[in-house]
């Protein structure tokens, strides 16, 4: 089970993954195949910079991987929030806190 401490500063990890990834945004203007259809190049290599940080943090603790579906479903609960990215940022960290 994470502490309360660990899951803050894992919070704090993810967050700021996600904003290193998104100063990038200009870079993969593209559109891709996504899983509802054509979708920013930036939006699709967030979610896998937010999928390696979740699989690293759990390989870590000694858990398996989680797959690609369970961080879109995270990132689906964040789109529109105000606070996307500590959102985003929460369900990536309570995805490596499950056993």
């Amino acid at each position: 089970m994470t502490s309360k401490a660990d899951h803050r500063l894992t919070i704090a990890h993810f967050k700021c993954v996600l904003e290193r990834a998104a100063e990038e945004r200009e870079l993969r203007p593209e559109l891709v195949p996504g899983p509802d259809g054509p979708e920013c190049q930036w939006v699709a290599y967030e979610r896998t910079k937010m999928l390696m940080a979740v699989n690293a943090s759990r390989s870590e603790r000694g858990l398996k991987e989680v797959t690609e579906k369970a961080v879109i479903k995270v990132e689906r609960l964040a789109v529109g929030h105000s606070d996307y990215t500590l959102k985003y940022a929460i369900g990536c960290a309570d995805l490596v806190a499950e056993e």
